[in-house]
């Protein structure tokens, strides 16, 4: 299985892509909650998106896809904080080649303000904003970055990242994060395959206010490859201190060797810290029956070292051969400081469609595909009390994001 089909079974979820053929206004219910349903075939392996704005998740309140805008297959949406919300094209392509741009309107309704043609086989998954008129889209499999204004959906340049590349692979640019004025571009340097073939953490650092590189960063001493996870714009975070953490996927588990885990570029600092690593292939998690996972699907943090997180354990679910389908995603708190991983007891496992996760007041949400229903649970983030089915859904509930 190449690493194109591993990145659907570790997330498998839908894409914020408009299935039509034109840019005629769409708008939803109304709600400041915004979550997206997967649909899928019987072997899980294809299928349609379903995106919706909901008031509220309480009441046990079963949605059904009646009012949702179709999506394509294969991405996260991102969310920026300029209340923009980007849907890409279908992760493996089939789709529209467009970036679309989102915002909820004055009735909290999904209103589409514009949109921007992406060349074909671009895989474009992940947008950050440096302004209201300067924004970075990453074209992951054409190793490039596209530089356009999220207010025109103009391009307004190209920053092509294949002389970064190694011998004998793409540089294939992941996640994105901005700090301090500086571009982080995750390089995850894959082979044919789509694998790494080694570990090796690397990043290109570009100046944003010339628009120029500053260089290119390189580490091998903390046994990591593949940093960020790249169809999750939160797998590049900060937490309170400025510190950059970077959620590195290996090769999920795969090959023996090519590690996942978490690195760090401190605050005021450029270069990966080589104090600090959570290797996931040594890392036991309390709670879990087989010790490890294989990686980290989803990253939350909130405050003080705590990240939420979906990891992937495939031996949770051993008799089960369709990875699309196996429980095989565990809901997991880390404590990054202390760096220990531990498993949220009473939340139930999913299977890689239902990886929904976002912060919902005080709460961390958890979309989920379990053997009882499809929706929603969650965690209170002070008392630790958990909810289970708060919410059904109609499909695997694969995104959630609370603008309260």
């Amino acid at each position: 299985m190449n690493i194109r089909n591993l990145l659907l079974v570790a997330a498998l979820s839908a894409t914020f892509m408009a299935c039509s053929n034109d840019d005629d206004d769409q708008t939803l219910t109304s709600g400041k909650i915004l979550f997206s349903t997967t649909v899928t075939n019987p072997s899980g392996d294809n299928g349609s998106g379903y995106l919706q704005s909901v008031s509220t998740l309480e009441g046990g309140i079963n949605y059904s896809n009646a009012n949702a805008i179709p999506l394509g297959f294969g991405s996260y949406p991102c969310v920026c904080k300029s209340g923009n919300i980007y849907a890409f094209p279908d992760y493996m392509g089939g789709t529209e080649l467009k970036l679309r741009r989102y915002i909820l309107n004055d009735k909290n309704q999904l209103e589409l303000k514009g949109s921007m043609a992406l060349p074909a086989n671009s895989s474009a998954t992940i947008v950050v904003e440096a302004s209201s008129e300067k924004a970075y889209v990453s074209c992951q499999s054409l190793d490039l970055i596209i530089v356009f204004n999220p207010q025109t959906m103009t391009e307004m340049g190209r920053i092509d990242v294949s002389d970064l590349r190694n011998e004998g692979v793409s540089a294939y640019p992941g996640a994105l994060y901005i700090r301090d004025g500086i571009l982080y571009i995750a390089l995850e340097q894959y082979n044919a395959q789509w694998m790494p073939c080694e570990n090796a953490l690397e990043m290109a650092l570009y100046n944003v206010s010339d628009d120029k590189f500053i260089k290119k960063i390189r580490n091998t001493s903390l046994c990591l490859s593949a940093p960020s996870r790249p169809i999750d714009n939160q797998s590049i975070f900060e937490d309170e201190n400025g510190d950059l953490y970077v959620n590195c996927v290996g090769s999920f588990g795969y090959i023996p060797g090519l590690n996942s885990g978490i690195a760090r570029i401190k605050k005021g600092e450029t270069e990966f810290d080589e104090s600090y690593c959570i290797n996931l292939s040594e890392t036991k998690v309390s709670g879990l029956s087989c010790d490890y996972l294989n990686v980290l699907l989803m990253c939350r943090y909130t405050s003080g070292g705590k990240m939420y997180s979906y990891g992937l354990a495939p031996a949770l679910d051993p008799t089960n051969t369709n990875s699309f389908t196996a429980r095989t995603v565990v809901p997991v708190v880390i404590d990054l400081y202390k760096k220990t991983v531990k498993v949220i007891e009473r939340l139930p496992l999913s299977n890689g469609h239902g990886v929904a996760m976002g912060r919902y007041g005080n709460k961390m949400v958890y979309g989920s595909a379990n053997d009882e229903y499809n929706g929603f649970s969650s965690i209170d983030l002070s008392t630790g009390q958990i909810e289970t089915k708060i919410a059904t859904v109609q499909g695997f509930p694969s995104f959630f994001y609370s603008f309260e």
